[in-house]
């Protein structure tokens, strides 16, 4: 399982939602809100790639290995978001609508991406 074809796809996944997270404002009229929405968009797409990177980092490892990446990276990302969103919000007074809206969207586009990858992954794994 390779990064590079992930980060192609999310790429073009991520141009989608902040084309849909634009028109949305646009629609919305909330102007004031584009910065807490850039900083949602962000964070959720730097937890993808941080995810998939420790995911196709252990896949070829042995099971150990694999779990010390999957788990350690998940609670790793955890602890980083909430960090940042701790800091985003209380500090620098973000909407907190308006960072965690894009944050969940592409946080659950991407996971669903993840997933069809690992699927088409081991299909494939399953076939040789």
């Amino acid at each position: 399982m390779k990064f590079w074809p992930f980060f192609w796809k999310s790429v073009l996944v991520m141009a989608v939602a902040v084309a849909i997270g634009l028109y949305v404002l646009d629609v919305l009229e909330r102007g004031e809100d584009t910065r807490a929405i850039v900083a949602g968009f962000a964070i959720g797409y730097g937890n993808a790639l941080l995810g998939f990177a420790a995911l196709s980092w252990g896949i070829d490892r042995s099971n150990q290995a694999f779990m010390v990446s999957f788990l350690g990276g998940m609670i790793f990302r955890f602890l980083l978001i909430f960090a940042l969103l701790f800091l985003l919000i209380r500090a620098l007074k973000y909407d907190q609508v308006a960072i965690l809206v894009p944050l969940l969207a592409t946080y659950f586009l991407f996971l669903g991406l993840e997933i069809f990858l690992v699927a088409q992954f081991s299909d494939s794994e399953r076939t040789q």
